[in-house]
């Protein structure tokens, strides 16, 4: 069983795949979900008619009875597409996550929803308050997860002015996992802010080594678009790099080529380069 909303489809061939999958011990299944603006990940909402629940006000989640010995399978392939409609309100979320919390003030999951959902409303000191609560919630032991966490307080401090405190979230957040761009990306924004060009050029240099881009919902599409190209030119310019300036603006022209501030820019790494 799983629910579908009325903005997500199942893609061709869904039924077929399960059936090859699912075994007579399988009590529920991890598979691909295209939650749509570049972010994809593994979702795990289809499960056994029996022995679980539908928990939370809002982003339900399936919850095994403790009864029950959970027994996954595992498909690659993409299950379920995510079609949002941009015009849609999503205001009522706000409410939910804060009576989901107040429900349940220990589940990690909708903790984190709910500090997430207050940066969207830019209620910055709200946020900083439960996302720290999240980070002390014992079950909070996903490293990608508390990471993502760890951005949203970097990004709340940054907007309060309060600089040191950014930067240290952020650091923090490169430690947690270290295997994501994003933090890194974040940290050098921060330093472009500074005109640190020197941190900045160390941080991307670091993001940009990073190939593998992971199937997770704190996935951030653009750093794996032109953004980190962009600034790593301009870090390396400033720094004295220029080849790596024109390489990486080259780059950051090719992937967003309607832009016309890196085509400018170009031209200043050409003359220095040249």
């Amino acid at each position: 069983m799983r629910s579908l909303d009325l903005d997500e489809v199942l893609t061709e061939g869904w039924r077929e795949e399960i059936e090859r999958v699912w075994t007579e011990d399988t009590t529920r299944l991890r598979y691909k979900y295209d939650w749509g603006r570049g972010v994809s990940f593994y979702y795990e909402k289809i499960h056994h008619r029996h022995g679980y629940h539908w928990h939370h006000p809002c982003h339900e989640y399936p919850r095994c009875d403790a009864r029950l010995e959970e027994m996954y399978a595992f498909t690659d392939k993409l299950l379920v597409v995510h079609k949002p409609d941009p015009t849609k309100s999503r205001g009522q979320y706000l409410d939910l996550l804060e009576l989901s919390v107040k429900e349940d003030p220990h589940c990690p999951r909708n903790a984190f929803y709910y500090a997430r959902e207050l940066t969207f409303y830019a209620k910055w000191e709200e946020a900083i308050v439960e996302l720290e609560r999240y980070l002390e919630l014992p079950g909070a032991n996903w490293n990608h997860e508390r990471c993502y966490a760890m951005r949203l307080l970097g990004k709340c401090y940054n907007q309060l002015g309060r600089t040191d405190d950014a930067i240290e979230w952020l650091e923090e957040a490169c430690k947690t996992a270290p295997d994501t761009r994003e933090p890194f990306v974040e940290l050098a924004e921060v330093y472009y802010g500074l005109g640190d060009w020197e941190a900045m050029y160390t941080n991307l240099r670091t993001a940009l080594s990073i190939k593998e881009k992971l199937d997770i919902y704190m996935a951030d599409p653009s750093v794996w678009g032109a953004r980190p190209h962009d600034l790593f030119a301009l870090a390396c310019f400033y720094t004295g790099w220029y080849e790596e300036a024109l390489q990486h603006g080259d780059i950051a022209c090719k992937l967003n080529p309607s832009d016309t501030r890196l085509s400018d820019n170009m031209k200043f790494y050409e003359a220095k380069a040249a």
